[in-house]
């Protein structure tokens, strides 16, 4: 989600300058007609009111839909669907190997103490033995903390509780700031000898839902197996060690397999002038397998889907076609979106722009962009018509602006993202609670209807 990818997109730029400083003879009249088309598509959004029903639809046909399981089987069929039913042209499932984890049991306990800690295995995670593991918990907040232990930590279980900083504003930044412990956190146990990793969730919310989420291992470092305790359940064992020595008991019972075969869902509206040249829009299809995923990343496929039904319902057929596509396994590897760029990059030149969606169906605030300088300024003149939606904010040279798109920004592709108002995401990201209830549906139906408009902007080249 927060990947950034350097590339050279100098000629795209200027492609799209230009693009966006064609028949634009007459600015007043432009900008009005910009300004009503920009209305039109928040009218028929939240009049219509799919975007909530499409939502529903997909968390209900595959609520867990992790990379490998049945239910990413489901999500697949559900898009293929969906995409047929609005309508779309050479709607396919392109085919791409992808990871297969299964979460299994998982337990933990303080020794002495029969109230459970709440805890979820990351993904990727090995497991313990089938009868668990007990070991004395040494606590830290940063990994120079952790190898100034040493062997003091040998045999133990590292419990990494460092919080997500809640003096950061942007909440993306918190983030940030605390997920190396997740994603690195077994690596650094491994290296000091100890047992497992406890790590501390990624939120700052004080509640009993532990946050799952990616993690990695190194193969020179033994494989240690990683939780993530919620934050409730952590300020309760970091009080019980300010009293003396503590011991845990953990039982994970997850599972890697072999490889399988999933795939990315593509579905097209046809250009009207110069089908040849492409936009993609799109969001990631897989989830996380505690909730039903519906912020993550079930609004960012809606978002995509449901603005080119507005599009269609408004009678906005845009220049260029736009693709959309749901990616594979962003979440625990990015095959989908390496996938797509292989198999797409003898035509990669005809992209002139990739929009992704992946913060959540929360109320839109603007639009992030790669571009730069005057190609940048001439596309925020284009959309100031958002400002009308409360969707003003424009960030330029924002590199890839999404994982699943990275690929495309490395290979020159202007790309650009849906920025929402955030500060709420990670109370529900990777979590049980990431279900329905936590969409609110006008702020949903709002963020297609400004997806819609600035595809009908960047996809008029």
């Amino acid at each position: 989600m927060l990947r950034s990818l350097r590339s050279a997109v100098l000629v795209p730029f200027v492609v799209l300058a230009a693009a966006c400083a064609s028949g634009t003879t007459d600015a007043a009249t432009v900008d009005a007609a910009a300004k009503a088309r920009c209305a039109q598509l928040a009218e028929r959004a939240l009049a219509d009111n799919r975007a909530i029903a499409m939502l529903a639809s997909l968390c209900d046909a595959a609520p867990k839909r992790l990379s490998g399981s049945p239910g990413s089987a489901d999500a697949v069929a559900w898009g293929l669907r969906t995409m047929q039913e609005l309508g779309l042209q050479n709607v396919r499932a392109e085919p791409c190997l992808v990871p297969h984890w299964e979460r299994g049991v998982e337990t933990a306990t303080l020794v002495g103490d029969p109230a459970p800690l709440r805890i979820t295995a990351l993904g990727g995670s090995i497991g313990t033995a089938a009868d668990g593991l007990e070991a004395e918990v040494v606590e830290v907040r940063s990994f120079e903390q952790l190898q100034a232990l040493g062997d003091a930590a040998r045999g133990k279980i590292v419990f990494f509780n460092r919080p997500m900083p809640r003096a950061l504003r942007a909440v993306g930044q918190a983030y940030g700031e605390a997920v190396p412990q997740r994603s690195n956190g077994a690596i650094e146990a491994g290296k000091v000898g100890a047992v497992a990793a406890l790590v501390r969730s990624m939120t700052t919310a004080i509640d009993e839902h532990p946050h799952t989420g990616a993690m990695h291992y190194d193969a020179n470092v033994p494989p240690v197996p990683a939780a993530a305790i919620a934050t409730l359940d952590a300020e309760r064992l970091g009080k019980a060690l300010q009293n003396g020595p503590v011991r845990v008991r953990l039982t994970l019972g997850c599972r890697q397999h072999a490889d399988v075969e999933g795939a990315n869902v593509v579905g097209e509206l046809p250009g009207s002038v110069t089908p040849e040249r492409i936009v993609v829009v799109g969001g990631h299809l897989d989830a996380w397998d505690l909730g039903r995923g519906a912020h993550d990343d079930g609004a960012g496929c809606v978002h995509a889907l449901e603005a080119v039904r507005l599009l269609q319902a408004c009678g906005i057929r845009p220049r260029c076609t736009i693709r959309v596509v749901l990616f594979a396994n962003e979440e625990n590897g990015l095959r989908g979106a390496k996938a797509y760029a292989e198999a797409h990059r003898d035509e990669l030149q005809n992209h002139v722009g990739a929009l992704e969606s992946d913060s959540g169906g929360f109320a839109p605030t603007g639009i992030m962009t790669s571009l730069r300088d005057d190609a940048a300024a001439a596309l925020k003149q284009r959309l100031l018509p958002l400002q009308d939606l409360g969707a003003g904010t424009f960030l330029p040279g924002a590199g890839g602006c999404g994982a699943d798109i990275g690929p495309l920004h490395a290979a020159g592709v202007p790309c650009y993202g849906l920025v929402v108002a955030s500060q709420r995401y990670f109370n529900f990201h990777h979590t049980a609670v990431d279900d329905l209830a936590a969409v609110d549906e006008r702020e949903l139906a709002l963020g297609c209807a400004v997806v819609a408009f600035v595809l009908s902007v960047i996809a008029d080249a």
